[in-house]
């Protein structure tokens, strides 16, 4: 009798354990990364999110060239996807968050900002990750991190060198494309 009541508690605790396993985050693929087309949907700020700016949603995104290094052009997109993989599929989670952490960007009103976070959805396992240059003042050189998280662990990490244009060259792919 003794013997299970031991085999008992053994395996009660076996499965306390179990639902501490099934919540680890999911495993996170770069799949792509570079310069970026697509159509931006209209800015509504979420809970959590920071930055100067709110995080905008690109639709039918495209990438027609692959580089971590990014010219500042205002327009010009870039990111990353990621897949997104787990054990037990049904249970990625519908987004993830991101913080992008940046060179100081100082608004016009003098407002300043060195990272920015928002969430990023997830559909059908992917994740695109992005950034556009909407204002000169967001155009900084320099080292630029995006970290994905999720399940409040890092799932990937991935690094832009932002440049100015080179001296007489056009600072904006506006209206290209």
């Amino acid at each position: 009798m003794n013997t299970l009541r031991c085999m008992a508690a053994a395996a009660a605790l076996v499965l306390a354990a179990a639902p501490g396993q099934a919540a680890a985050a999911p495993k996170g693929e770069i799949v792509d990364f570079g310069l970026t087309a697509g159509r931006r949907i209209m800015a509504t700020p979420t809970i959590g999110e920071t930055g100067l700016e709110p995080a905008r949603e690109m639709k039918n995104i495209r990438y027609f060239e692959r580089t971590d290094r990014i010219e500042a052009r205002l327009c010009r997109n870039f990111g990353l996807t990621i897949r997104l993989t787990d054990a037990i599929p049904k249970a990625l989670p519908r987004s993830v968050s991101v913080k992008v952490l940046h060179p100081r960007f100082t608004r016009t009103d003098g407002k300043t900002s060195i990272e920015d976070r928002f969430q990023s959805a997830v559909i059908d396992g992917l994740t695109h990750i992005g950034f556009t240059f909407d204002h000169e003042w967001e155009m900084e050189p320099g080292s630029w991190t995006f970290i994905v998280s999720a399940g409040g662990q890092e799932i990937a990490r991935k690094d832009f060198i932002i440049t100015a244009p080179p001296p007489g060259t056009p600072n904006s792919d506006c209206g290209i494309g």
